[in-house]
C-alpha cells in the first residue's frame, strides 16, 4: 500500500515539498491543494488537485500543512475561536513546515490531540516520529 499524503499550501515551502517527496517516494498517492488552483497545476499527472482543504484532509492519513499564517492553518483545521479543531483529522499525522511560535504550537497540537490527531512541527517534532513516518519527514525537510 502507497503511502497517502497531502500537501495544503502550494507556495515555495509546499511546491518544495511535493517534489523532495514525489522524488523520494515514487509510489506516494500525493494530493495537494491550495487557494490559488494555478499553483496546483504543475502536479497535474503525478498528483490528486484537490478542490478543497477539507477534501485533502480527506484524502490521506499524513496532512503537510505549508501555510505561513496561523488563519490559514485555523481555516484549514476548521479552528474557531472556541480552539477546537472540527476538521476530521482523527487517526491522521498533521505535519507543520511553518511551524508557529511554541506556545501558539502547543495550543494546536493540543487541539489536534483532542481531535484524534497528532501533530508535529518539522523539523523540531521529527526526533519524536518513527518508521514510516520519520521517513516521510526526512523527505519532506530540505538537506541540512
Amino acid at each position: 500500500m502507497s503511502l497517502r499524503i497531502s500537501i495544503v499550501g502550494m507556495g515555495r515551502t509546499g511546491t518544495q515539498a511535493a517534489r523532495r517527496l514525489l522524488a523520494a517516494e515514487p509510489d506516494i498517492a500525493l494530493t495537494v491543494y491550495d487557494i490559488d488552483p494555478d499553483r496546483c497545476e504543475d502536479f497535474r499527472g503525478s498528483a490528486t488537485l484537490a478542490t478543497s482543504a477539507r477534501e485533502a484532509l480527506a484524502e490521506s492519513d499524513t496532512i503537510v500543512l505549508a501555510l505561513p499564517r496561523e488563519r490559514e492553518i485555523d481555516r484549514t483545521l476548521e479552528r474557531f475561536s472556541d480552539g477546537e479543531v472540527t476538521a476530521p483529522v482523527a487517526g491522521k499525522l498533521i505535519v507543520d513546515l511553518e511551524p508557529p511560535p511554541p506556545d501558539r504550537a502547543r495550543r494546536l497540537d493540543q487541539a489536534i490531540a483532542t481531535a484524534g490527531g497528532r501533530y508535529a512541527c518539522a523539523p523540531l517534532g521529527s526526533q519524536h516520529i518513527r518508521g514510516t513516518d520519520a521517513r516521510l519527514l526526512d523527505a519532506l525537510l530540505p538537506p541540512r
